[in-house]
């Protein structure tokens, strides 16, 4: 029997193998047909190996211009490693792109063919010669506006950017932007049916290269619209007035779109939503109004955070937080955060190793009602305490206080804020700060000082990014009263102001920055001088987030001694080794820098930038020279006029790496000082350093 059953179990697995064999003919029959498919894939649409492209009869622009515009590349100096390459049937379509590119920039006749294909001499690859007659350009002449009504022809001109004396596109949809740029301005007004209409007309006459055009824009603004009803959808946890509180119009209001928008903002600024959409729904063309649907996606109001980073001074700094944006159901927030920081920064110039640092923090409480009394206005508070360590002044100063305010938008650019701010200053002397230094301090008796101050703010936020912006604009504005009638100890006036500005060159970002201060001490503060301005509200400027390529903080005043100024004679714009910097009254910083990505790295988010920076802080205004703003000067001696003096205007280049994370760029910068100074008394000679290397996260600006 158990012979029997093992034959049995024998012709079973044969049975089976023999049954195996149909099905793995079928997959190599399968897999014969998908490889037969490739190949008739590939036919006709073969790469060829590219070595350049040679074009003529483009006067207008730049062979580069054009083959980045079309997206055909030759070998490239950027690209050592890459292998250029086509295909011929695509060729048609690269000439075609090409055409149409020239004639959306006003040569409405131009064409492209391809001449020939050459060999390269080095057998690199085959060369494309590609013929380009541009002809005549044609130029707007006139732009009519007819219908306007009710909006003005001075108002819609406002917002156009083809205009008299402009390239005219070949065809109606190179006028896109235009048309929705004056719709925008109907939509605002309510009438969200408006319909726009361009019209291009040729002049049959040309004189030389150019032709002349009249672009006609037909407006049917359309019948304004109300909105008939309000529908909230999405919302599951969060109260429904929380919502409606923040919508900025209500059944019977003209539907206009800038409020919509502006709605739009205000909920998402509750930190209730992790998204918001608003249209409009439900038309009815007889009675004019449309319905207004919200629609919300929900986040979970409460909020835990942890992060970790690092820098150039803060060697470790760490961020623990807790928060809850729904306190209540209210729509109340309360946010507590602690940021611990082992701080690593020099001490009048001396390095210190890392188990040298200093343990510092920022504590924070913030609470806000977004909505004080029922009003648009929030009341915010923050209550704060941190120890900070100064190295340019050799101090350790442990502040504490409290911010109380609110703020208002007014469209969706400019925001304005009032803050009443409450600061109690301690400082003390560095342990590791000169002997002479700590002597000079505890003759002062320096004692902890309060300040009282009202803040008036002004923003206008214009960037297409906040961490990472392209485009755009950013503008900042800030006025300061302390003491006076809010009593404290120090009164003073402070205006602070700050422009950015950001634009896409060469295949990156060029960013540009100008930022000024001044403060003046009043009342009785102003029988002290320039020391009326409390240490902790003048300006400083050197390190990574101003004047990269100088130490943190040491541009600018010094704190002396006038006997051994006079013992040493070198005059008071003479830098001293190891003073420490005092900061100054008047402030001004200049900063330039192209952001680009890394060929063949930019894949792993690196991409690099080149820096010019600029910038200075000083006592009196008297001390603004415009001599300061030479371009060179040098680590002299301090009685040599060309040598670097505390007013100059200090300049610094240099490169860095960029890294991009999910909390912004982290950044490794080397800056070099193209005005070093001199550092010298009777017994010292000091030089500033060659370069300097920074590394924080987020872009200086």
């Amino acid at each position: 029997m158990r012979q029997l059953a093992s034959k049995q179990r024998q012709r079973t697995r044969g049975s089976r193998a023999w049954e195996a064999w149909p099905c793995l003919f079928l997959v190599l029959l399968a897999v014969a047909g998908t490889v037969r498919a490739d190949e008739e894939l590939d036919f006709g649409l073969e790469q060829l190996r590219l070595s350049r492209i040679e074009l003529s009869g483009n006067a207008s622009f730049s062979d580069q211009e054009i083959m980045d515009a079309v997206r055909l590349q030759g070998r490239d100096w950027k690209r050592p490693l890459s292998i250029p390459s086509y295909r011929p049937d695509l060729i048609d379509n690269q000439l075609r792109k090409m055409q149409t590119w020239y004639r959306q920039r006003g040569f409405h006749t131009m064409s492209a063919q391809l001449d020939s294909i050459g060999s390269d001499q080095q057998d690199r690859g085959d060369i494309l010669y590609i013929s380009i007659e541009e002809g005549p350009r044609t130029y707007i002449d006139r732009v009519i506006i007819l219908g306007a009504e009710p909006l003005t022809e001075e108002d819609l001109r406002k917002v156009l950017t083809l205009v008299e004396g402009m390239p005219a596109p070949a065809t109606l949809s190179g006028f896109g932007e235009d048309v929705y740029r004056m719709r925008r301005l109907y939509w605002d007004s309510a009438h969200l049916g408006a319909g726009v209409m361009p019209e291009l007309q040729l002049a049959e006459i040309i004189t030389g290269d150019r032709r002349s055009a009249v672009i006609t824009y037909h407006i049917e603004p359309g019948p304004a619209y109300t909105v008939r009803d309000v529908v909230i959808v999405g919302e599951r946890t969060t109260r429904e007035n929380l919502i409606t509180r923040e919508i900025r119009l209500a059944p019977g209001d003209p539907f206009a779109w800038e409020e919509a928008e502006l709605t739009r903002q205000r909920l998402l600024k509750t930190a209730l939503f992790r998204d918001v959409s608003l249209t409009a729904t439900d038309w009815d063309t007889t009675g004019h109004s449309a319905v207004l649907q919200v629609r919300v996606t929900e986040r979970k109001p409460a909020f835990f955070e942890l992060g970790i980073g690092f820098g150039s001074r803060e060697r470790i700094r760490a961020t623990v937080a807790w928060g809850h944006n729904n306190l209540w159901g209210t729509g109340r927030r309360l946010i507590l955060r602690l940021r611990p920081s082992w701080n690593v920064e020099d001490i009048l110039g001396r390095r210190r190793s890392f188990s040298e640092g200093d343990l510092n923090y920022r504590a924070d409480i913030l609470y806000s009602n977004p909505h004080l009394f029922g009003r648009d206005y929030p009341f915010e508070l923050n209550i704060y305490g941190k120890r900070d360590t100064r190295g340019e002044s050799a101090l350790i100063q442990t502040t504490s206080g409290f911010l109380v305010g609110t703020s208002r938008n007014d469209d969706l650019l400019w925001t304005n804020r009032i803050d009443f701010n409450f600061r109690i200053v301690d400082p003390e002397v560095h342990p590791l700060a000169p002997p002479d230094v700590k002597e000079d301090f505890e003759e002062a008796n320096i004692t902890a000082t309060q300040t009282r101050s009202l803040i008036y703010s002004l923003f206008h936020e214009a960037r297409d990014d906040v961490f990472n912006p392209t485009v755009g604009h950013y503008f900042f504005s800030q006025l300061e009263l302390a003491g006076g009638l809010m009593g404290g100890d120090n009164s003073f006036l402070k205006w602070s102001g700050s422009y950015q500005k950001y634009r896409v060159l060469l295949g990156g970002v060029l960013a540009a920055r100008v930022r000024v201060g001044a403060v003046r001490p009043y009342a009785e503060s102003r029988e002290l001088g320039s020391d009326g301005v409390p240490y902790d509200d003048r300006y400083f400027a050197g390190g990574a987030y101003s004047v990269r390529g100088y130490r943190h903080n040491s541009l600018g005043p010094q704190v002396v001694d006038p006997d051994e100024q006079d013992e040493i004679g070198w005059g008071t714009d003479a830098p001293l080794p190891d003073n420490p910097a005092r900061g100054g009254n008047y402030q001004l910083i200049t900063n330039l820098e192209w952001r680009f990505p890394i060929p063949y790295l930019s894949r792993w988010r690196l991409a690099s930038v080149l820096f010019f920076d600029g910038g200075n802080v000083w006592e009196n205004l008297e001390d603004i020279r415009l001599e300061g703003f030479r371009l060179t000067s040098y680590p002299g001696d301090p009685t040599d006029p060309g040598s670097t003096k505390i007013w100059d205007y200090r300049y610094s280049v240099g490169t860095g790496i960029r890294l991009e994370t999910p909390f912004g760029p982290f950044r490794l910068d080397v800056g070099i000082p193209l005005k070093r100074a001199r550092y010298q008394n009777l017994d010292t000679i000091l030089v500033d350093d060659k370069y300097r290397i920074h590394f924080s996260l987020g872009h200086i600006f």
